[in-house]
């Protein structure tokens, strides 16, 4: 996996420099090491314990490139970069968690800049590949049988990656700075693949940078802006499809699909506001039979009733010229899976005998469940739904999306699709 790394690196490296300076972009290079824990939700015995921490220290280091183009976007977010980066870690456990590479790309948003000091918020989207996963580190002969003996927290090599961290710089002179900061970050297949508690990963940095020619002035605050919007209401109807597993043990993919209609209310340069509706399909919530006898669809309704969702969500997102990206909070008004979710631990009296004679329960909107474990270990979904969504709006009234459905922390599938605007 080292080796590996610096072979993207040596290889990446000349070809974006090179654009970089046929393009003329200012740009400057940066370097840091990480050290950190994981914490995650490891898997015993079929069962979950939550925020378990990996005892040994995760440790790493990174190289970028950041850009200053001459884009009004930029601009609007108190002249912020973008850039692209190469990361590696070592996970703590070569024979269990082993190594990751990770080339993402982010954006840098500096929201004090002064001579002498810097504090910024640093977001990025990526990929994460890595050389251990639940079918590699099964002993020979126990596969399915043992979990406690393998990774149970990864399922595939190919993970989404997602770096996010606060950072703190104090330039020196010649353009060099010496960088402090940390953050999450994050490895996960969106349920792609089981099984898929991902990594999460805390992390503290340090570091240097280096800008050849740095014409970025100080500021002590936020600029004010021109207005650019070219209008304060906008409508969109997006659809987006997804495939997902549900059970490390069957191998089986479903598909499913999202449809949103919104509007949203232009509030300023970088954010809007809206609110829609929301209809999902998850096909994992047909009946079926496996060889494993998992049941938990056992008395899901044969004409797939029970695939439907349908909700209603407050979406804030974030504007970056034709990018916008939200976190997008919703409600269910029409779940069959919550008939299905027969935690004894959330249910009344009534619905407990309902559940003997039916093998169903039936529940209003609003109902008790632990929000911290929603959709996690044979828990509860729960009455609320999450949805982080990125968006590149083109010029024929479409935009291209990608969208992760989730409750709070656990993934439920990752979409892509396309939708219309207006």
């Amino acid at each position: 996996m080292k080796k590996v790394f610096f072979i993207v690196v040596s290889v990446l490296l000349p070809i974006v420099v090179f654009g970089a300076e046929k393009k003329k972009l200012d740009m400057d290079y940066r370097v840091s090491f990480r050290g950190g824990v994981i914490m995650n939700d490891l898997m015993k015995n079929d069962k979950l314990q939550k925020f378990a921490p990996n005892p040994n220290p995760t440790l790493g280091g990174e190289f970028a490139l950041a850009f200053h183009p001459d884009w009004q976007a930029l601009h609007e977010w108190n002249d912020a970069s973008i850039g692209v980066a190469l990361a590696y870690y070592n996970l703590g456990d070569s024979k269990m968690l082993g190594h990751a590479i990770a080339p993402y790309v982010f954006m840098d948003i500096p929201f004090v800049r002064i001579p002498h000091f810097v504090f910024g918020l640093r977001l990025g989207i990526g990929f994460g590949f890595l050389n251990k996963t639940y079918f590699t580190t099964v002993p020979e002969g126990h596969a399915y049988k043992d979990v406690n003996n393998a990774n149970e927290c990864i399922g595939s090599v190919f993970n989404f990656h997602f770096p996010e961290a606060v950072y703190f710089e104090f330039p020196i002179k010649n353009g060099w700075s010496i960088t402090a900061g940390g953050g999450w970050y994050h490895f996960s297949n969106g349920s792609t693949v089981q099984p898929n508690s991902g990594y999460n990963i805390f992390c503290g940095e340090l570091g240097a940078r280096y800008t050849p020619t740095d014409n970025v002035p100080p500021r002590k605050c936020w600029t004010k802006n021109p207005d650019s919007r070219k209008k304060k209401w906008e409508l969109a109807l997006a659809w987006s499809g997804a495939a997902r597993q549900v059970y490390y043990k069957d191998q089986q993919t479903f598909f499913g699909f999202t449809l949103q209609a919104a509007a949203y209310w232009r509030a300023h340069n970088v954010f809007r506001l809206g609110g829609g509706i929301d209809l999902f399909y998850d096909n994992s919530y047909m009946p079926r039979e496996t060889k494993f006898g998992k049941t938990n669809v056992k008395y899901a309704r044969e004409n797939g009733a029970d695939c439907w969702r349908l909700g209603v969500s407050v979406q804030p997102e974030l504007v970056v010229g034709k990018f916008t990206c939200g976190f997008h909070m919703g409600v269910y008004l029409i779940d069959g899976v919550k008939a299905l979710e027969t935690d004894a631990k959330y249910l009344t009296e009534a619905q407990k005998t309902e559940l003997a004679e039916t093998g169903r329960v039936t529940k209003g909107i609003f109902y008790p469940y632990d929000i911290g474990s929603a959709g996690q270990g044979g828990h509860p979904d729960g009455w609320l739904y999450t949805q982080l969504v990125l968006r590149y709006h083109l010029p024929w009234h479409i935009f291209l999306q990608g969208n992760m459905k989730t409750h709070i922390s656990k993934v439920e599938f990752v979409c892509f699709g396309i939708g219309a605007y207006l």
